[in-house]
């Protein structure tokens, strides 16, 4: 028997893909028959459905019932559509505040800022279908429930994201340790809507992603440790950007 939200074998979860039921993740078997990976690819794509290639014996641990190489996981919660919420948040005349998890890998710490999130009344959060932690039921626990009651939109390119967030005049801002400005009181005066963007846990933001940032700013630190996990540090800017 497959464990609850589970859906196994190819037909099962070509007609989940099909369904326009919001899926968490697809796992297929790197040896499948290659015309099946190609169709589940392709639905995944249109789905903006995170899609992994992985050996048999991460799918047989993961159930173990007969899943024929394929494994989708339901999600628990049901994804904003990102162009029709940020229209309708500007249609309303409230430029949206904005967190973006870019590349966070651990689910606590998805969690975590999901609650920070609502603490500082966050309009959505944002996380991309590559390189992040899964939005299941553990990152669901991890935020206290906060993840029921945020808006979460989950986009196939963060790139084109940000791209497409600046063209709303939206101010993007980062908190980065390579950057000069230290955050202060002073630090984001005057602002009304903003997209925060907070990277991975062992490697931060890339140089690419800083140098399209409006604003970057680094947390003071002047005891012994000079770094911060990224769910305290999200806290830290979240609280600085919702007292401006």
């Amino acid at each position: 028997m497959a464990r609850e939200g589970l859906v196994i074998g190819f037909h099962a979860v070509e007609d989940l893909l099909n369904s326009g039921v919001t899926v968490g993740k697809v796992f297929v078997n790197a040896k499948a028959d290659r015309q099946k990976i190609g169709l589940l690819r392709r639905l995944s794509k249109e789905s903006e459905t995170p899609f992994q290639m992985v050996p048999i014996d991460k799918l047989n641990r993961i159930t173990r019932a007969n899943h024929q190489g394929v494994i989708a996981i339901k999600s628990p919660i049901d994804f904003a559509p990102l162009e029709e919420t940020i229209t309708r948040f500007f249609e309303e005349g409230r430029p949206p505040k904005i967190l973006v998890a870019d590349g966070i890998q651990d689910i606590r710490n998805i969690g975590a800022m999901a609650r920070s999130c609502l603490a500082f009344g966050v309009d959505l959060l944002i996380v991309g279908t590559k390189a992040n932690a899964e939005i299941g039921e553990g990152a669901i626990k991890s935020s206290a429930g906060a993840l029921l009651q945020l808006p979460v939109a989950r986009v196939s390119s963060l790139a084109t994201t940000l791209t497409y967030l600046k063209s709303w005049g939206l101010k993007q801002i980062a908190a980065t340790e390579k950057s000069d400005n230290i955050l202060d009181g002073n630090s984001f005066s005057d602002m009304d809507g903003w997209v925060l963007w907070m990277g991975n846990e062992d490697n931060g933001l890339s140089r690419e992603r800083l140098a399209l940032m409006d604003y970057t700013v680094r947390i003071h630190m002047p005891g012994k440790i000079d770094s911060l996990n990224v769910s305290v540090a999200s806290g830290i800017m979240l609280h600085r950007l919702s007292s401006s």
